[in-house]
């Protein structure tokens, strides 16, 4: 059937209704089923390099960050001798886990360079960049597995878990149980009516009438009998026991619906849990994300240089030539290599002496990164945990700049903890970057009452042991995430370009890859480079 007219007259238009109907999730489907998006094949497992087909041959990569030691550790296995120049004086890159006494540097800022010093208490941590590791990413379970690193469960959403915006219920955040059981007890009542009405006889027959009808019951928590409305009679807000129901349910009768549509939760990440890559189960590596960081260096750390800053790539037919300066003695040291992966945000390749294909370099240059910030709180006790709240893990989410704040998913029920009191994106986080880093913490406090009237107490969270970081401004990046937009031909053929590399150069990193600010996609740009080493055979 051709569709001429309407929402679906072009494909740009059939993709915006989509992500209408179910975000962004649905549009990436949608996209999947349109060709519009390349797919790699099923992961058929790790890497088998064949031993020492890569005996006598230099590869130079530039970053420790995930993919350039998973490379390193890779292309070791078959014999090659990696040679790691890293611009700071840490391995990991976004892969980057604060505790007590960790330095978080900016450089890029209107402030000049910063620096704060973590303040945890012993034993706390935050991870600053990557926090969770989906079930169905193969490459990271995979070396997790290998690496014997030991997960936990994280835990992405409660039913505890706060809605809040100012424009409505007086501000007063909601939880997420009462938003979701009485948001659908609203559409099966409507649903119901329409219905019972036969306003829907088109599309149900009379044999599915009283099925859907009983779903609707169900759906929405509606009574088995009588009209289908209801007031405050539903165990899903919390009335469980027969002998105190009513007492339960006087607290809780249901929100109005005014309200419900003026709170706009849904437009605030309220249905992110149900998207592919958030859905459970996630896990976390015990005891920080840097575990996985620490395994890498367990194996590849021999081969890295740290404080080497990059200077000039020479591409050539025969091998590569890089020309680095140590940030400390400020002398430059040339390598020759057989090859060149570049682990470099793509803004700072741009940046770089080089001769790569111009067509290459402006590819690069036209990717875009997106900024990111994380405020993270250190809290003397968990009253998250405690009555009224009751929340063990999981997301809050409010329509306030901090956009959202994570509860920890480990030390339930222990004196302390630490709160990741704003994770925001884009606009919002530049925002924040042009912030002192004491404005920072005010803005982060003046946002984060409004969830937790604790946050008012400073003895409670104090801010001098809060973190903040902006991603767009730390020390040796140039943003958080960069997102291809594959439905744009511009932007598709940029990342085609990219993908085939250079002569004897390819970028690597989640940059390339459509896993991007994932630790997935940093593994699959890896697979995919190492591979292109070995055979030098280009890749779909």
């Amino acid at each position: 059937m051709t569709i001429a007219t309407g929402p679906f007259a072009s494909r740009r238009g059939f993709l915006a209704f989509a992500g209408k109907l179910g975000g962004a999730a649905a549009v990436y489907q949608t996209m999947l089923a349109l060709g519009v998006v390349q797919t790699p094949p099923a992961w058929a497992g790790p890497l088998e390099l064949p031993a020492g087909s890569g005996a006598g041959k230099t590869v130079v990569i530039l970053g420790a960050g995930i993919a350039g030691m998973a490379s390193a550790y890779e292309l070791s296995k078959a014999g090659y001798h990696c040679v790691i120049l890293e611009y700071l004086d840490r391995p990991g890159g976004r892969n980057f886990t604060a505790r007590a006494g960790t330095r978080v540097v900016e450089t890029a800022g209107p402030h000049g360079t910063t620096e704060q010093t973590c303040a945890f208490d012993d034993g706390l941590y935050m991870n600053l960049g990557p926090a969770r590791l989906p079930f169905h990413h193969p490459r990271v379970m995979h070396y997790c597995r290998e690496f014997a690193i030991p997960l936990e469960v994280y835990v992405m959403s409660t039913t505890a878990d706060l809605f809040q915006s100012d424009g409505a219920f007086g501000g007063k955040a909601m939880p997420r149980n009462r938003l979701s059981s009485d948001t659908n007890n609203y559409i099966a009542e409507l649903l119901s009516k329409a219905i019972n009405q036969h306003a829907l006889d088109a599309d149900i027959t009379a044999d599915d009438r009283a099925l859907f009808l009983d779903l609707l019951r169900t759906f929405g928590d509606l009574p088995t009998t009588g009209p289908a409305t209801v007031g405050s009679e539903t165990p899903r807000t919390g009335c469980l026991e027969p002998m105190t129901i009513q007492a339960l349910c006087a607290a809780n009768p249901r929100l109005p619906l005014k309200d419900l549509l003026a709170l706009k939760f849904w437009q605030n990440r309220y249905y992110q849990p149900e998207e592919g890559e958030w859905q459970p189960t996630l896990f976390q590596p015990i005891g920080g994300m840097d575990k996985i960081v620490d395994a890498f260096v367990a194996r590849v750390g021999k081969d890295i240089r740290y404080n080497a800053e990059a200077l000039e790539i020479v591409n050539g037919a025969a091998g590569v030539d890089v020309a680095y300066r140590d940030r400390k003695s400020g002398n430059t040291t040339r390598v020759q290599a057989d090859y060149c992966l570049i682990n470099l945000p793509l803004a700072r390749l741009v940046n770089l002496k080089t001769n790569l294909a111009g067509d290459f370099t402006r590819a690069a240059a036209s990717a875009k990164n997106v900024a990111l910030y994380k405020l993270a709180w250190q809290a003397n006790r968990r009253f998250w945990e405690e009555a009224p709240y009751n929340i063990y893990g999981g997301i809050s989410y409010t329509s306030n700049p901090i956009t959202q704040m994570w509860y920890p998913s480990n030390g339930y029920l222990e004196k302390r903890g630490i709160i990741a009191g704003s994770y925001s994106y884009a606009d919002q986080a530049e925002a924040y970057g042009r912030m002192t880093l004491a404005e920072r913490i005010v803005a982060g406090r003046r946002d984060a009452v409004k969830l937790h009237r604790e946050f008012s107490d400073e003895a409670l969270v104090p801010s001098s042991k809060a973190v903040t970081i902006a991603w767009n401004q730390a020390e040796g990046q140039s943003g958080g995430v960069t997102p291809w937009n594959f439905a744009n031909a511009d932007a598709n053929r940029a990342y085609q370009r990219l993908l085939a590399g250079d002569g004897r150069c390819s970028i690597i990193g989640d940059q390339m890859s459509p896993l991007g600010g994932w630790q997935e996609g940093a593994f699959l740009s890896s697979d995919f480079a190492v591979s292109r080493i070995a055979s030098r055979v280009p890749r779909a």
